[in-house]
């Protein structure tokens, strides 16, 4: 009897292997069993982990034809953020994080500098050198008529923010806890000065800029503010309608003056003897730096990519192109250049060498949600079809075996399951419960039965009229035993036949739940990416994002489909006499 059970479960097996088609599936369905098995191999990333990425992003100010303004992405200026960008006579200096510097003379080049500290400002005077600063005290003069460098030794080992030069041979450092050198850089020997806040609070200092009559303002959190008096060269405390912190400034020759802080704070004057006025900002991002010119023109770069331009009636967002976080800007003779940035999330790239499906809206890999969302579609497929024939199948074999009133009362109730529709039954059960894998594989094997009851009843009717089964009969055996012993190996070839075709019935139903955001929560299957992309509203855009799930639906599905074909010969021998 066992050789009998056996030699049913065998039949399938050669019927797959004789039917190529049926055969490919079968490659097919175990490639995604084995991805969804091995899915933390596979994976080239955290599905969940929001990636990020950091470059020396440049964007340059770009003017069409018919006036508009716009903002363009350039070739990044390396993989690094960029902090801070001086541009003098025809020579412009951008340092950025780990000692990277680049020269601007018409078009960008690194520099080969000995630093390995994350450069926070530079500045450039009229001769031709530029001052660089950054973390731990680290200081440095690049000359460049001789492309030279020397380091300058610092009196302590403090972050420095901001440089200044006050004339050709007068620099300026600002950094943390109100630390304010003054640089003599006449002679080689260069001497330092240290000069004393009024504030004496231990605030950062985040900017430096000198009026042409050699007075100067410094900025720095809290909205601090300090004013520089040569004529008894020391500094006192400047009160401004502010207490968000300052992150930089900028002032002309003729006074005119910008200054620019967090949450969208924008503060100008008109001219050196002029009030500061505080001006709306078309946004609330924090502002990082400002530029002004002598004709009240002004720009002004902030986190997000957000670039602000005022033009006599105001402030106005300008067009960008890209969401980059941007740090400083950079104003030649006929470029406007913004710099940045720090790491940002890496929002609906197409696919790369690094993304092979591209991300999504939140910067998250989509080929490892893709590889990960195979576990649900397959789990759900294998577990609720596999209920599906359990439920049905034993259903059938009581209704075919038994009849009578027995059979009446399963066939009507099987009726009744015809009328009840697939989504608003799952959406009731949503519900009533809570959204689980669980709920997934009730919703599927609840309703999905009813069709396999039906055709193992029919095929049951049939064989319970043998003349094997009325000799067990005869023989004594229980109703059980002729039930699953001699009348249930007969229907295995319908079983696996119903098998097959209810896995793929099952992994279309679970990506139609996931799909309407019935699924279960936290997890990743391909109908929940499909969702994702619809709530995001990029679906229409992002083909990257769409396409990969539904084709591994398609191909499961089409697989299974190809295996259960060649079932359908061992199911039904008059198909066997056709071939």
């Amino acid at each position: 009897m066992r050789s009998s059970i056996l030699k049913s479960a065998a039949e399938p097996a050669r019927a797959i292997v004789s039917d190529r088609i049926a055969l490919t599936g079968f490659i097919v369905l175990a490639a995604i069993v084995a991805m969804a098995l091995f899915a933390p191999l596979l994976a080239t990333h955290d599905p969940l982990h929001i990636n990020e990425l950091e470059e020396g992003t440049l964007m340059q100010r770009t003017q069409a034809e018919d006036g508009s303004v716009r903002w363009v992405l350039s070739e990044p200026l390396g993989d690094v953020t960029v902090y801070d960008a001086a541009w003098q006579d025809g020579v412009g200096i951008a340092v950025a994080r780990g000692g990277n510097v680049y020269r601007y003379d018409g078009q960008w080049a690194a520099l080969d500098a000995p630093f390995t500290e994350s450069l926070r400002a530079v500045a450039v005077s009229a001769a031709g050198r530029a001052l660089i600063v950054g973390e731990g005290g680290i200081m440095a003069l690049y000359d460049d008529t001789t492309g030279g460098w020397q380091q300058v030794d610092a009196p302590e080992s403090v972050d420095l923010h901001a440089v200044a030069w006050s004339d050709d041979d007068t620099a300026w450092v600002v950094g943390e806890e109100e630390t304010i050198w003054r640089l003599d850089l006449s002679t080689d020997a260069v001497s330092i000065e240290t000069l004393q806040s009024p504030v004496n609070r231990g605030l950062d200092l985040n900017g430096i800029a000198f009026d042409a009559d050699g007075s100067g303002l410094v900025i720095g959190e809290r909205g601090v503010v300090l004013q520089f008096d040569p004529d008894n060269d020391s500094f006192s405390l400047l009160r401004l309608p502010t207490n968000r912190t300052l992150n930089d400034i900028h002032l002309t020759a003729d006074g005119t003056g910008l200054i620019v802080g967090e949450r969208g704070t924008l503060l100008a004057r008109e001219g050196a003897d002029a009030d500061w006025v505080v001006e709306d900002a078309p946004d609330s991002r924090a502002i990082r730096a400002g530029w002004i010119g002598s004709e009240g023109e002004a720009i002004a770069v902030a986190r997000n990519g957000i670039i602000m331009e005022r033009h006599g009636d105001g402030w106005h967002l300008a067009s960008t192109q890209g969401a980059r976080h941007l740090r400083t800007l950079m104003v030649t003779e006929d470029h406007f250049y913004a710099l940045g940035s720090d790491r940002f999330v890496n929002r609906l790239s197409p696919p790369t060498s690094e993304h092979w499906f591209g991300t999504d809206h939140l910067g998250r890999d989509l080929y490892s949600q893709n590889v990960y969302g195979s576990r649900i579609a397959l789990l759900v497929g294998f577990l609720g079809a596999a209920l599906v024939v359990l439920i049905g199948a034993n259903v059938g074999l009581i209704a075919g075996y038994f009849r009578g009133r027995t059979e009446t009362v399963l066939m009507r109730t099987v009726d009744v399951m015809y009328g009840i529709p697939f989504e608003p039954f799952a959406l009731i059960l949503v519900l009533l419960f809570e959204p689980s894998l669980l709920i997934v594989i009730l919703a599927v094997s609840l309703l999905t039965w009813r069709t396999v009851a039906r055709l193992i009843r029919s095929q049951v009717l049939s064989l319970r009229e043998r003349p094997f089964v009325k000799a067990a009969r005869v023989a004594g055996a229980s109703d059980l035993r002729i039930m699953y012993i001699h009348i249930f190996p007969n229907v295995m070839p319908l079983v696996f036949l119903e098998l097959a075709i209810i896995v793929g019935v099952s992994i279309i139903a679970e990506a139609t739940l996931s799909f309407l955001g019935l699924g279960p929560p936290q997890s990743i299957s391909w109908g929940g990416i499909l969702h994702n992309a619809r709530l995001s509203g990029a679906w229409r855009d992002a083909w990257w994002w769409n396409l990969p799930p539904g084709i591994f639906i398609m191909i499961t599905v089409l697989s299974v489909f190809f295996i259960s074909r060649s079932l359908e010969l061992v199911a039904n021998p008059r198909l066997r006499a056709r071939r």
